[in-house]
């Protein structure tokens, strides 16, 4: 599809405090919100609708914009999937104080929220949330469908894996893998690689659980 020749409007997936942020961020110089979906709420969010609870639900659905706003990786994705396997458009949604390198490459469906930092060099995947003030330094590569959140930093060359989680104001030292699945609480100060499907917790991080794939 060819996006310029859509009609600006938007569906948000996910009618609660995470459609709040990314709505507060949203060019609306350049689109619309139309409505929601969301699977539990009913009724309408921001004073707009929320049409039911499926893509079909939505009036004239491929001629809108969808960006899923939902918090937990594991639910983000399967929505993200959904809306790529029905060939509708989305995008990414980076907040006007958010500093995005020239040099950076990021993929699609991304949040990028207010004062987030993303340096030279680093690569992010799709369908990934960027959280206010989390800084991404240089060469660090982001898979997908991953949550930084508020204040959390990646130094140089971290690796981070698909549907990861990484809690406010911790710290991953420079060229460090963080594993897929993988969950590292907030404030820890990780200074070593994180396995997949692990949680690490404090300073020094250490590996609070390990979860069965």
């Amino acid at each position: 599809m060819d996006n310029y020749h859509a009609k600006k409007t938007i569906v948000f997936i996910g009618a609660g405090g995470q459609a709040m942020s990314v709505y507060d961020s949203l060019d609306k110089d350049k689109f619309e919100l139309l409505g929601f979906i969301d699977e539990e709420i009913r009724g309408s969010f921001l004073e707009r609708p929320i049409y039911g609870s499926e893509i079909e639900d939505i009036p004239e659905a491929s001629r809108h914009f969808y960006f899923v706003c939902i918090g937990d990786n594991k639910a983000r994705k399967k929505w993200y999937e959904r809306i790529i396997n029905h060939n509708l458009w989305t995008l990414n949604i980076i907040d006007k104080t958010a500093s995005v390198s020239d040099l950076a490459k990021i993929g699609n469906g991304n949040f990028v929220g207010k004062f987030a930092i993303i340096n030279a060099g680093v690569i992010v995947g799709s369908n990934n949330i960027i959280n206010s003030k989390a800084l991404i330094e240089h060469g660090s590569q982001i898979g997908d469908h991953i949550n930084l959140s508020t204040n959390s930093t990646l130094n140089g060359d971290v690796f981070v894996g698909d549907e990861a989680y990484v809690g406010s104001c911790s710290v991953c030292n420079g060229q460090l893998t963080i594993g897929h699945h993988s969950v590292v609480g907030s404030g820890s100060v990780v200074v070593r690689d994180v396995e997949p499907y692990s949680t690490v917790v404090g300073i020094p991080a250490r590996v609070l659980r390990k979860d069965v794939p």
